[in-house]
């Protein structure tokens, strides 16, 4: 029978069954004898399958892995979370480098190609993700948003979440020495220009609020590299506060993660259920492989938000971001008025706690997530906003009336009133005074209260300026020194290492003291010594006569040469 004549498939199976009975034979000689491509049968006899026959063989991914990879995309889909490509990836390298060997530094990665192949085999689509026309977008909102509420609703209700443990996350930039415009009070009717110097250095806040207006310790990122050391020696800020860095003061996939332990951290000592829902964005960050599987293990619900829509259904975005930069910007301006030239990384960590308790109110925590329909449970209130289209109209401006000062007026001033009435009133009685010096009297008075005034208000100003003064240069002058490379630091956690340098140092200061004092010890001694020597040789040449001990009555013993 001609071989040649068989099947590829049937001539292989030939081929393995000959070499397995008789295993000595040349691979090349059995290929060329049953008419089979060499690498095609040393690949069979390494335990390889055919490609038709046996597909995952030729994935990096086994089957099972592939369905676990596919029913988490779509999980994640059904919770709002937007799976980018990158994300696919970045999982199957995960199982790759969870199935490798310890011991192998290199782990298996999947192509560049891979994920291409990965969406066409499973039947999934790729959507672009894109703004949409404002028209186009203004009859697509109110669908979007109907289907984003009844997921909520369905996770709410699916996994038991209680109203406390609803949390909102988001982040929020700053330029750490950059107001805004304010309004002023003149009577010129052109701009007024406020000089105000500007840093222009980034800093990012990750906040994150509870529908029971609860709010979780601020966590900061820094431009920068290394934590220093100045930064932890505010003593506004409170030790449970978080401080990162980055090179560019923005977040990044570590932070996140980062902060992700942080949160959880702090609200589980507030939970009332067995599981939080946590409301955030899309931010490719919020769902890498890490911190989907920290959420997994923590009891957390990551739910996301549909896209270009956090303006409408973010608690952060709707009510409390506007606040905190107005506080932020509020405090900034006060503080230049008072007299800072240089706002730094100090300055705004000493500003920013304060916002913080300003803007992070209960009353406005609740508000924002009644604003946004999410509790108490009410779309209709936010889709009837998005079908009406209403422009939300600023409120009216609170008239300008008088207003006391909120700094106590000096003696003096108070006291050149007093004798400004008593002067009218003795004026009144007597009705005979000359018009002209009765309105002499009038300006005169006018102009000195007038004058007392304004030095009232410069004394103030100068004390706030001077006080301003003091409090900078005081904290330029504590010793700034690196903390640590990277990486995030809380307040108290820096603060101890910061005391256990100044312990270091005190004890480094102690040893230079104890070392001074034996080697001036030492010094003496050899004096003493050397002087003994001296005076013991004069006496046995007779240059010295002995010495007795003589005690006198009152006033002890003393020595005496004889």
């Amino acid at each position: 029978m001609n071989v040649s004549s068989l099947p590829i498939e049937e001539r292989l199976k030939a081929a393995l069954e000959y070499l397995d009975r008789y295993s000595g034979s040349k691979i090349a000689k059995v290929a060329r004898d049953f008419d089979v491509p060499r690498l095609r049968l040393l690949r069979r006899l390494e335990g390889r399958g055919p490609k038709n026959g046996n597909p995952e063989f030729h994935t990096k991914l086994s089957k099972a892995e592939e369905t676990a990879l596919c029913r988490y995309i779509d999980r994640l889909d059904n919770i709002n979370l937007a799976v980018r490509r990158e994300f696919i990836q970045d999982t199957a390298n995960c199982i790759l480098k969870a199935r490798a060997s310890k011991n192998d530094r290199s782990p298996p990665q999947v192509g560049s190609k891979w994920v291409g192949r990965f969406i066409k085999r499973h039947n999934y689509s790729v959507f672009p993700s894109k703004v949409l026309d404002a028209n186009r977008q203004a009859s697509e909102d109110v669908e979007m948003l109907n289907e984003y509420f009844q997921k909520l609703r369905a996770v709410i209700e699916a996994n038991g979440v209680v109203p406390d443990d609803i949390w909102n996350m988001d982040e929020t930039g700053f330029q750490i020495g950059v107001g805004k415009d304010q309004l002023v009070v003149t009577r010129r009717r052109r701009a007024q220009y406020f000089g105000l110097p500007t840093n222009r250095e980034s800093a990012t806040a990750i906040e994150a609020v509870s529908a029971g207006g609860k709010v979780v310790p601020l966590f900061l990122i820094l431009s920068g590299q290394v934590h220093m050391s100045q930064w932890y020696q505010v003593k506004e800020l409170e030790g449970d506060t978080v401080i990162g860095t980055s090179p560019t003061g923005y977040s990044n996939d570590r932070h996140s993660l980062s902060w992700l332990k942080h949160f959880d951290h702090h609200s589980k000592k507030q939970t009332v259920g067995s599981k939080r829902l946590l409301l955030m964005d899309g931010y490719s960050s919020h769902t890498t492989k890490e911190f989907i599987q920290y959420c997994d293990d923590h009891g957390i619900i990551p739910f996301g938000y549909p896209p270009h829509s956090t303006h409408l259904v973010q608690p952060l975005d709707v009510v409390v971001f506007q606040p905190y930069k107005h506080y932020h910007a509020k405090a900034l301006d006060l503080v230049v008025r008072d007299g800072v030239t240089n706002i730094t990384k100090l300055e705004f960590l000493s500003l920013i706690q304060g916002v913080r308790n300003k803007t992070f109110t209960k009353i406005t925590i609740q508000a924002a997530f009644r604003e946004t329909g999410i509790v108490p449970f009410n779309p209709i209130k936010v889709l009837d906003k998005v079908a009406r289209r209403r422009q939300l109209t600023p409120p009216n401006p609170t008239p300008n009336g008088p207003h006391s000062s909120p700094f106590r007026t000096p003696v003096t001033l108070r006291q050149m009133n007093k004798v400004a009435w008593k002067i009218k009133d003795r004026m009144s009685l007597h009705p005979d005074l000359d018009d002209e010096f009765k309105d002499d009297i009038d300006r005169f008075l006018s102009g000195a209260l007038a004058q007392g005034t304004e030095l009232v208000h410069t004394l103030r100003d100068l004390g706030r300026t001077q006080l301003a003064e003091q409090t900078a240069k005081r904290r330029r002058s504590l010793k700034n020194k690196q903390l640590q490379s990277g990486g995030v630091l809380t307040v108290a956690q820096a603060r101890g290492m910061v005391q256990e340098m100044k312990n270091d140092e005190l004890a480094k200061a102690r040893r230079v003291v104890e070392r001074a004092e034996k080697q001036h010890y030492n010094g003496c001694k050899k004096w003493f010594m050397e002087a003994a020597k001296i005076s013991r040789k004069w006496r046995i040449e007779g240059r010295l006569q002995p010495m007795y001990v003589i005690d006198y009555p009152g006033s002890g013993r003393l020595l005496r040469r004889a």
